[in-house]
């Protein structure tokens, strides 16, 4: 989802941001030419981020430019970060335009504290503020800055703690809570990743933000989940790329093809099981709008990954993919609509049908989040579908749907009243603009660019009970209680619309304890997928007539 977030995701992210991150032990990092970082929010790219690291007789220097668009509007014209030979801040240094408004900051790091001098608007600020002389200097909208912090990483162990200075806010205290390593692969290499998960403090609260590194100790990814950001090097962004996240004994790489295309998919099949003489019960996996990949990835757990090879430990094929115009998948994104994306799915699921080793009398299309709707359209058009699995998936309207995520926003960054209701009225005006109910008159250029396309029209003008009545599938509606992002309501009106369905269509659904959006036990604070709901799930898949 584009714009909905959008709105909302500038308060998201100045929020967080301002209460920064961390610092650690050393680490020999090697310098390089200037290397482009591509930023994302809500899965889509809102500029760039060009750096170079410099090493010197007796330290670092980090440097960068860029430009990003709405809701960051902020023009780097120039970023410079000193540190000594142990990663000691020296002096910062930045020049750059916010909300068209020209800005510049200078500090200056001391052994016990900093002193910074703020000029915006024609006004000089200045500011004395103890810090801690190892502090990370992490400004915010300034990713080149995490290139400190992906030096200090390597040395780090879990449960050390960052102290982090955010000028001219002061200091904050991240925790290095896991380190796990991930394969990404590109058209010319494989990339080892180390993907560190730290916690940040902010207002009594606990909010996670990864940080990846290659083997050389250098900066490859910034993830910020609450605030739908990603901020990635752009060998690992590019659309050939992919990270592998979930892997699977029998993982099949593959491409099926599409309109004028092809889907890159994995298609895993059981390897401890024998072959049942019908072939394989199979299931398609859907991802949502906002997953960068075949897995399903959400918070940097790959859901969908995870289901896949549950799923398959327990004797079914499956097959996920990535959606066209991403990951490894052609198409382009500019023009598809929901109804485009089920068409993919439908090729899929009639790849599957020509498959000797697949039970035809037994296929499976499962839908996580909004990727719900991409399945049950198809379920509604294509009758080689048996069975229908909705996951953490919206009700109503496209257009209900980015009100309530705009609202549900303006809340947990406690906007003013004055904020909430710009917010609210701006976010009106598009949804009315984009389904042709009035004008465009005011809302900024580039909001406008990312609005107005195929996909977010179809998006916004998509009704779940329009759709969901008209699916004969056997049915099955589940989600986790602690499921923050899709509300119980949600799973109630889907319920209700499937009493509306032919009669012989049936109907079960399943409120998990505990989870999140993830599919994850909340309390436990393991992001994998719970066993609970993959048991919830291949029970429910064996019952099946």
């Amino acid at each position: 989802m584009l714009v909905p977030v959008r709105a909302s995701a500038y308060c998201i992210l100045a929020a967080l941001l301002l209460s920064g991150p961390p610092a650690v032990a050393q680490t020999t990092t090697g310098a390089s030419g200037p290397t482009t970082f591509r930023v994302f929010v809500d899965s889509t790219p809102v500029g760039f981020e060009r750096l170079e690291l410099v090493r010197g007789d007796d330290g670092w220097t980090v440097r960068s430019r860029g430009d990003l668009a709405h809701p960051i509007n902020l023009q780097n014209r120039l970023f410079e970060i000193e540190y000594d030979a142990q990663w000691r801040p020296r002096s910062l240094s930045i020049q750059g335009v916010r909300n068209d408004s020209p800005f510049s900051l200078v500090t200056k790091f001391g052994d016990t504290g900093a002193s910074t001098v703020v000029e915006e608007a024609g006004r000089q600020t200045s500011l004395d503020q103890p810090t801690p002389a190892t502090a990370v200097v992490l400004p915010e909208y300034f990713f080149a800055a995490y290139e400190a912090l992906a030096a200090r990483l390597a040395g780090a162990a879990t449960g050390d703690d960052f102290p982090v200075f955010v000028p001219p806010s002061g200091i904050s205290v991240a925790r290095l809570e896991t380190t796990s390593t991930s394969q990404i692969s590109t058209p010319s290499s494989a990339i080892e990743a180390h993907v560190h998960t730290l916690s940040f403090a902010q207002a009594g609260a606990s909010l996670p933000v990864a940080v990846w590194t290659d083997v050389t100790g250098r900066l490859l990814r910034v993830s910020i989940p609450s605030a739908r950001l990603d901020v990635v090097r752009e060998d690992v962004a590019s659309v050939s790329a992919r990270v592998r996240q979930a892997t699977h004994a029998g993982d099949e790489e593959t491409r099926i093809r599409s309109e004028g295309f092809s889907l890159a998919a994995t298609i895993t099949t059981p390897v401890d099981h024998p072959r049942p003489e019908a072939g394989w019960p199979t299931v398609l996996l859907v991802p949502s709008s906002t997953s960068p990949d075949r897995d399903g990835t959400v918070a940097d757990t790959p859901v969908l990954g995870q289901v896949a090879h549950a799923l398959a430990n327990a004797g079914y094929m499956t097959l996920r993919y990535d959606r066209r115009g991403s990951g490894q998948s052609g198409g382009r994104t500019e023009s598809a609509t929901l109804e485009t994306h089920a068409g993919d799915a439908r090729a899929l699921i009639r790849d599957l049908d020509k498959r000797d080793d697949v039970d035809t009398d037994r296929m499976t299309v499962i839908g996580h989040g909004d990727g719900g709707w991409i399945a049950m359209i198809a379920a509604r058009e294509e009758r080689r579908i048996d069975n229908l699995v909705l996951i953490a998936t919206p009700a109503g309207t496209g257009a209900d749907l980015v009100m309530e995520q705009q609202r549900a926003a303006l809340d947990e960054i406690g906007a003013s009243d004055t904020v909430r209701a710009e917010n609210i009225a701006l976010q009106q005006q598009i949804r009315d603009a984009v389904l042709n109910d009035g004008p465009w008159t005011g809302v900024p250029a580039p909001m406008r660019g990312q609005a107005d396309t195929p996909w977010f029209r179809s998006f916004l003008g998509f009704d779940v009970a329009d759709t969901l009545r008209r699916t004969r599938q056997r049915l099955l509606i589940i989600r986790g209680s602690r499921d923050e992002r899709v509300g119980p309501h949600h799973a109630d009106q889907l319920a209700t619309i499937a009493l509306t369905r032919h009669e012989e269509a049936t109907t079960d659904r399943r409120d998990l304890d505990g989870l999140d959006h993830r599919l994850a036990e909340v309390d436990s604070g393991d992001p994998a997928v719970s066993h609970s709901f993959t048991d919830a799930l291949t029970r429910w898949l064996e019952m099946a007539p």
